[in-house]
Order: C-alpha cells, then structure tokens, then sequence
C-alpha cells in the first residue's frame, strides 16, 4: 500500500499540471466558436442509376455555391479535402428535367457539427438520353520518340483491346473505337507495362469497362551495325534491257534494339533500285536515281551510305547498227 502511495506522489506537480492542461483543452473545444463560411464552384455529379437512360451532357449549372456552418476547424477541414454535390436519379422521367437540389446531397465526409444552410441556384437542369451498349476496341496513342539511346525490342501490346461502352445513343453510334490516353514515349527509361485510362472526352460521360488497359512496353539499348558491298539491284521485266548501276555496291547500317539487330537475316537484305525509276530509258541513257532497302524488320532502320545511285542503260550506236544493219 506504501509502495502505491508512493507511486501516486512521485512528481505529483508535474502530474497536477498535466491534468489541469487537459481539462483546459476539452474545455477550449467544447467552447469553440461557430462560423459560417461560403465554397464556390462545388461540383455536382449527377448518378443515374436508371438502366435504360444515361445523360445527354453536363448538367447545368456545372458548379454549386455552398453555405456551411459549423465549427470553424470543421469547416477548413472540409474546404481542405474538397467536397462536391452528389445528385441521385433513380428513374428518369423525361428527356429534360429539372431538379431541385438538396442539402442532404452534398457530400460532408461525417464531418461533425457541419451543417449545409443553403445551396445556390436551388435547382439544376439535366438532359437525358437513351443508353447504348457496345463493345469497342481500343486504341493506343503513342506520342513522342523514344530516348536516342533506347529502340522498340517488340511492339507495343496493349491488353484489354477490346472494352464495354454504354453511353448516349447519339454520340456511340458513329464510334469504330474508343482511344486511350496518349502515352509519352519520351518518358520511358525501361521495359514497363503502363496503365492508362480510356479517353472520353466527348462522349458524353459514358461508363467503360474496363476504365483503363495496359501498354506493355519492351525496350532494349539502340546499336548499329554495317554491312558493307550490299549489292544494288535493277529490277526490270524486259531481260533485253542492261543496266549498269555505279557504284554497283554500297553499305548498309542498321540500327534498333540489340537482339533485332545481332538476330538479323542478311539473307534477306536487298538494296534495289525501283523499276519505276528506270522505265522508258533510251540506250545510252543515264539517270541518277533513288535506292531503297527491303527485308528490314518495322521495328529496325535502314540507312544506305549513300542514298542514290547512277544508272545507265548499255547500248547506244552500236545497239542500233545491230537492230538496223542497212
């Protein structure tokens, strides 16, 4: 019992004073002043839950001016957090409606004491619209270059590719997809899968499901390689026409993602010159022309050292003794 005694009288200021503070603090909030401030350009959402309508566009006004009262540390706190007017229409009655606004329907976030004194305007105007349903594919955005020093290792693949829209009937009929949020190629470091939302602006506030899908994103470090005496080819369908290309030979470089490039089949790399650019050459004849190269994969880039070429037809005088020898 002494030892208890004793605990209790150890420091027994500190702990008087301690206790006196705490009682001052309880009274201190129970005393705390109401106040009455004023948030403008609340937001409202309007909910329909009415299967068969969805809304036709923002409604109107978009925004609320909201009078609360309260306690005054309530009140910060809930300007702090952000609040918004939440409209429920559980059945739509006609194509345009308008609904007077009440004050249970601003969110408060159980803020304790917070009272909502008046919402203006009073009322809101709110246009509906048949609902559709339709499943359409997604579109991937991509926007910007790579960093110099990075090359695509595959392509993009984006998952779900397909996803359920139901919105107004007006603006979902004429979709053939519904695009996502640009990706900025310019911010990859890394391979990465990215999620993005599904972009719809204009549409009318619609409901997608999925919200969003992803962008796997596989990247490998840029390198280059040459292939040097790649031989120029004519491509012509008259066997009896000779052409001499100079030089008759150039390099190559490729560039892009490590593994494509060290991977390649040089068997297939072709650098020609089109026939479309020698049709109609006389004997004799030269003109300077574009080559290009084949058998590149898309995600690979093919630079020619040089990017056009002589050619000339063979023949001339001699040629035409030979066809007319009178």
């Amino acid at each position: 019992m002494a030892r208890v005694q004793s605990a209790l009288l150890r420091n027994w200021r500190l702990k008087l004073s301690a206790l006196g503070l705490s009682v001052f603090l309880w009274a201190l909030v129970q005393t705390e002043p109401l106040s009455q401030e004023t948030l403008s350009s609340v937001p409202v959402f309007v909910d329909v839950t009415d299967t068969a309508w969805t809304l036709a566009g923002a409604p109107s006004p978009e925004t609320v001016e909201l009078r609360l009262g309260g306690p005054a540390r309530e009140i910060i706190r809930l300007i702090r957090d952000g609040t918004s007017v939440r409209v429920p229409v559980p059945a739509v009655g006609s194509r345009d409606t308008l609904i007077a606004l009440q004050r249970d329907w601003v969110q408060l976030g159980q803020r304790a004491g917070v009272t909502v004194e008046s919402v203006s305007p009073a009322t809101m105007r709110v246009s509906f619209e048949r609902a559709v349903t339709r499943s359409l594919p997604v579109a991937m955005r991509l926007q910007g270059e790579l960093p110099s020093d990075l090359s695509f290792s595959s392509e993009p693949r984006l998952s779900p590719d397909t996803v359920v829209v139901r919105g107004p009937e007006s603006r979902l009929a004429s979709l053939d997809s519904v695009p996502l949020m640009p990706l900025d190629l310019g911010r990859v470091r890394d391979s990465d899968i990215v999620t993005l939302p599904i972009d719809t602006t204009g549409l009318g506030a619609p409901s997608v499901l999925p919200p969003d899908a992803t962008v796997a994103i596989r990247v490998e470090p840029r390198i280059e390689r040459e292939f040097d005496g790649q031989v120029v080819h004519v491509d012509v369908r008259d066997p009896a026409v000779q052409l001499q290309v100079d030089p008759p030979s150039i390099r190559v470089r490729i560039l892009g993602a490590r593994t494509l490039v060290i991977a390649m089949d040089l068997s297939l790399l072709r650098v020609s010159v089109p026939e479309s650019s020698v049709v109609g050459m006389l004997p004799g004849e030269e003109r300077v022309v574009r080559v290009q190269v084949d058998g590149v994969s898309a995600l690979l880039t093919a630079s020619p050292a040089i990017d056009v070429v002589r050619v000339r037809r063979v023949g001339g005088a001699a040629e035409e003794v030979e066809r007319d020898p009178t």
